[in-house]
Formats: structure tokens, C-alpha cells, sequence
């Protein structure tokens, strides 16, 4: 990306994507039950948060919108960004604060919008994308106000993306959690492709099979109430257990 970019490429630029901004944002709904909720990451899992103060970068190093003379009410020279999820919230030098959200995540770049107001009462959308790289995040957006559509270029330091580590989907059930001496527990897996059986200790039962069936049974042959057993059941690298306290 060429932050050196001239103002007339940017006007191209905005000219060219300010429609297609204007649908989006009237169909984003930045207001979801769910959406505080939402994480924020890539298709391989890694979470990215792009909260930080953002000010301005490249040959504009003053203000943060550009042209510099067109905003209206007091000139932003920075935003600071706070992220929940998927949900932003936002304010800046002049005492405004601001509401959106991210909407898609793709190799750490974030498409977002802020809604808010400027000192004068003019309301504005700021939608674009957010670049994340190396504890960087680079904020690339246009600013539209009624009479005026400018752009933002800013930067801001972040936290390095974390690794969202799925939950195990393998899921073990029995009919119940004790057992009696020479009763039987029935076993019923889920959520794997293939499974492995085990119990421990081996010394007072044993299990119905050790293969690759969903449904197992585990017989109590031997023990007191001092005693128990545990049962797992692995599909993969993923692992559920199953404990019987012996009656």
C-alpha cells in the first residue's frame, strides 16, 4: 500500500466506492443481540483486536481527515478505538464518541464502520478497513458527512492476534454416573469420525469393545465404594471422559 498516495487518487478512489459504502452500512446492523458476543477472527482461527489510538500517518501527519479544510466542527487529530468482539466503540480529540462495528475478517484485514456526529452536528459514517500487521494496524476509510466525503489514513499500535483453539466436538454419555458390582453402564459417543475406547483402571470391569463403534458398555465385575472407573473415548486428536462411582 502506498501511503504517499495524492489526493486525487483518493478522490477516485472515493468517488468510485462511496456507493457501494452506502449499501453496506444501511445493511450492516451494528445493533445485533448477538453481536457483543462475536469473536473477531480468520478462517484459520487467529483473533485479531485492532484497538489502539489511531493517528495520522503518510504526508498528512496533522489531521486525521483529509482534505484537512473541509471537515466540519472541530478538526480530528485522533481516534482512539476500542474493540468488543466484533463491536466498536470509539473516540476522539474533540470529545465525540462513536458507535460500529467489524462485519468480515480476511488474512488480517477487517472491513468496518463508526457512526458519530462532529462538534457542528453533522453526522458521519467512517467505513473502510482495518490492516493489521506486525503490532500495526492501519486504518484506510472514507469519511462521509453530509456536502463532504473525505478520507482517513491513520495508524495505530495493537496486540499481536491470538490462536482461537476450537473446543472439542467429541462428546461422551452414559446412562449413568455409578455403578453397582456385575451392573452395566451403557456408553454412547458423538461429535467424531472414528473412535478409540479405554478405561481406567482395567482392574474391576472392562469395556464391551475397544473399536471404532460409537456405542460401548462398561461391566463393574469387582471393587468396593472406595473405587471408581473413567472411560474415554478418542476421535482424532480429541478426547471426552465419562467417570462411574462404584456403589
Amino acid at each position: 500500500m502506498n501511503i504517499f498516495r495524492s489526493f486525487t487518487g483518493r478522490a477516485y478512489v472515493l468517488a468510485a466506492v462511496l456507493p457501494l459504502l452506502a449499501g453496506l452500512l444501511s445493511a450492516c446492523d451494528v445493533d445485533s443481540a448477538d453481536s457483543t458476543t462475536a469473536v473477531v477472527s480468520d478462517t484459520d482461527g487467529t483473533i485479531y483486536n485492532f484497538a489502539g489510538l489511531y493517528l495520522p500517518t503518510g504526508t498528512n501527519t496533522e489531521f486525521l481527515v483529509y482534505p484537512f479544510n473541509r471537515q466540519s466542527g472541530v478538526k480530528l487529530t485522533w481516534i482512539r478505538l476500542l474493540q468488543y468482539g466484533n463491536v466498536l466503540e470509539a473516540y476522539d480529540n474533540a470529545g465525540k464518541s462513536w458507535d460500529g462495528s467489524i462485519s468480515s475478517i480476511t488474512d488480517g484485514n477487517a472491513s468496518f464502520n463508526l457512526r458519530g456526529q462532529t462538534t457542528a452536528g453533522a453526522a458521519v459514517e467512517i467505513a473502510g478497513a482495518l490492516h493489521y500487521t506486525n503490532q500495526n494496524s492501519t486504518m484506510d476509510a472514507a469519511w462521509i458527512e453530509p456536502g463532504f466525503s473525505g478520507s482517513i489514513f491513520a495508524q495505530a499500535a495493537v496486540a499481536s492476534p491470538a490462536i482461537n483453539a476450537p473446543e472439542s466436538k467429541v462428546t461422551l454419555n452414559g446412562t449413568s454416573t455409578t455403578i453397582s458390582l456385575d451392573d452395566t453402564v451403557k456408553l454412547n459417543a458423538s461429535g467424531g469420525t472414528s473412535y478409540r475406547w479405554s478405561v481406567t483402571p482395567t482392574t474391576y470391569g472392562s469395556l464391551a469393545h475397544t473399536g471404532n463403534y460409537s456405542t460401548n458398555a462398561y461391566t463393574r465385575t469387582s471393587g468396593t465404594a472406595d473405587n471408581s472407573a473413567t472411560i474415554t473415548v478418542t476421535s482424532g486428536s480429541e478426547s471426552d471422559s465419562w467417570d462411574l462411582d462404584f456403589n
